[in-house]
């Protein structure tokens, strides 16, 4: 059951989180959180270079949007000689402006002595006719590619590129990185792939050199010879878009974006998330450590708070493992492992219990008192297992009684006020059993089996002998019982009754015989046939113990009784079916009326 709860928890806990959108979007949100708060900072990226356009710098041109081509031919111009290693635009051509100052920049473009990349669209960007048909004429002849960005369809978060579109076009950051020659391995990658954000210095300083496109020309030549510079703009509310980034401040401009996936595609850097092989480890792992806690038992008081302090414990440990470089673990199927572990474990502990409780009940609680009951249950690990009592050897005392002339009983009454009159005998007996922490095993029709000192094993002889005497003591009280019953059944006019109890103290195979429709507690040896033959052998004694009542023992049961009841030796006798001759005596009720012959009892 452990495995199967392993396997089964762990195989829902990795693929409810990737398909349940609100976990997966948990499970986002912590990775974003992880990112803007614990990221490692590290220097900023020696391959790029930002330059911006910016409020300040729109504030001078003469055309602001669409942007000033004339400025941007003069700054492609200025970041060749600066000996950039190579331009990207990250501004969309698809409109037009002055027709000189358009060309002009096309010219300057395709006669640059290094690679420059203009940005397209992809189809479902919502481009009039005329402005797709403007942006394919303008970049005709110029190196270009898709800046679309991939964004969560449940928070509107960028966390993914797509470094090749539908129709195989590569992204802008593809497409710089592949005429730039620094690919890693020479190869652009062509699936999509998480972005690994670029850690910044400090919390004051970008993760890319930055510099405003105005003061450019301005800048020492070695802060930009053999960089790739990457132009866009930063306008509040202008191409600014969510990312993890954005926890921590404000909304990241698209052309950083685009940055970032460059320098992954350059670095040849994947995701820091922990890889799949290793996720699968940790969730079995956690699931075992799950299941293996509720195993333990502990009561629910304290199972829930050290379930509670393990979740923040493998939180606090994801974090600071990402915090010190290691990889980045998305806790929501590691935590559903852990916590499923528990519940799925703890749920079959509940269903066991309460079917091994059921079992248990069916087989004794009917004919045993409260504190019996819980005893059983109490030490049910001692003699219970697959859900019923394993046969075992114990020594207990075990008790037979039945009524005398039941026979002529059945001939005198019609069956329903024989089955009501049996039925309050019995009732009554049973009560008595229950108080001396008896159990009654069965009934067989009149006759009553129950047992002292089982199901749960006696361990010393004093334990032994006190069962003993219980059952003496409850078959004395059955006669004093029987002498109130008789008043009342005379006085309704049924007839009055004695009984005779056999008892016997001895070892025994206690066990269940029968299936899943019908299971009952056996006692098997010796020790229970001697006591239904002690039983029988009431009928050849004439004295009674009490005046409705004989109650023969054998020697085993006297030996743990005398000195605490009366009795009076009834001789060795041979048993039917038991080679060896059996002493036995007959108890007396001295507290009762005084034991006399059985013609005085009215027989």
């Amino acid at each position: 059951m452990g495995l199967a709860a392993v396997v089964g928890v762990s195989a829902a806990a990795l693929g409810l989180t990737r398909l349940v959108p609100p976990l997966r979007s948990a499970d986002e949100s912590f990775r974003d959180l992880a990112i803007a708060y614990f990221t490692p900072p590290a220097p900023q990226h020696p391959g790029i270079v930002l330059v911006t356009l910016g409020e300040d710098l729109f504030a001078t041109l003469a055309c602001r949007s669409p942007v000033d081509r004339g400025f941007l031919a003069d700054l492609v111009g200025t970041l060749e000689a600066a000996g950039v290693r190579a331009i990207g635009l990250d501004i969309l051509f698809d409109q037009p402006t002055l027709p000189a100052l358009d060309e002009r920049l096309r010219q300057r473009i395709q006669r640059a002595t290094v690679p420059v990349v203009a940005i397209t669209a992809l189809g479902d960007t919502p481009l009039t006719e005329e402005q797709r048909r403007y942006l394919g004429r303008f970049l005709d002849g110029i190196p270009h590619g898709h800046a679309n960005l991939a964004k969560d369809r449940l928070d509107g978060t960028v966390r993914w590129h797509v470094p090749r579109g539908p129709d195989g076009l590569p992204s802008f950051p593809a497409r710089m990185a592949q005429l730039a020659g620094g690919a890693a391995g020479g190869e652009v990658p062509a699936e999509p792939f998480r972005i690994d954000w670029h850690a910044r210095p400090s919390p004051d300083a970008p993760p890319f050199p930055t510099y405003p496109a105005d003061m450019v020309g301005m800048l020492p030549r070695g802060w930009l010879a053999g960089r790739i510079a990457v132009v866009g703009t930063v306008l509040v509310g202008v191409d600014q878009h969510r990312t993890p980034l954005s926890v921590a401040g404000l909304s990241t401009p698209g052309v950083e974006i685009q940055a970032h996936a460059l320098a992954q595609i350059l670095d040849g850097r994947t995701s820091r998330d922990l890889s799949d092989g290793w996720m699968v480890a940790l969730v079995l792992a956690l699931s075992a450590a799950g299941v293996a806690l509720a195993a333990a038992g502990w009561p629910v008081w304290l199972l829930v708070p050290a379930s509670l302090l393990g979740l923040l414990a493998l939180w606090a440990a994801a974090l600071a493992l990402f915090a010190q470089g290691g990889p980045l673990v998305a806790m929501m199927a590691p935590s559903a492992a852990w916590l499923g572990g528990i519940a799925a474990m703890t749920a079959h502990l509940s269903l066991k219990e309460r079917a091994d409780r059921r079992s248990l009940m069916q087989l004794f609680a009917n004919h045993v008192s409260q504190p019996v009951a819980e005893e059983i249950w109490r030490e049910r690990a001692t003699f219970l297992a697959g859900g019923r009592p394993r046969p075992q050897e114990l020594t207990a005392t075990v008790f037979f009684s039945d009524i005398e002339g039941f026979t002529t009983v059945c001939e005198a009454l019609d069956p329903e006020p024989l089955i009501l009159w049996l039925e309050g005998y019995l009732d009554a007996m049973v009560r008595v059993v229950a108080a001396h922490d008896g159990i009654v095993l069965r009934f067989i029709g009149d006759a009553i089996l129950a047992v002292f000192g089982a199901p749960v094993a006696r361990t010393t002889q004093a334990e032994i002998d006190a069962d003993a005497e219980r059952a003496v003591r409850c078959a004395v009280q059955m006669g004093r019982e029987l002498r109130e019953l008789n008043k009342r059944w005379q006085a309704e006019g049924l007839p009055a009754i004695g009984i005779r109890v056999g008892i016997h103290t001895g070892p025994l195979v206690a066990g269940s015989l029968g299936g899943l429709r019908h299971m009952e507690y056996s006692l098997l040896g010796d020790t229970a046939n001697t006591a239904a033959r002690l039983e029988a052998l009431g009928k050849t004694v004439d004295m009674r113990s009490s005046p409705h009542c004989r109650i023969v023992i054998g020697e085993p049961t006297w030996t743990a009784v005398q000195g605490t009841v009366a009795g009076l030796p009834v001789g060795e006798m041979a048993l039917k079916g038991k080679r060896k001759a059996v002493r036995a005596w007959l108890v007396l009720d001295r507290e009762g009326e005084e034991a006399r012959p059985a013609a005085e009892a009215g027989e």
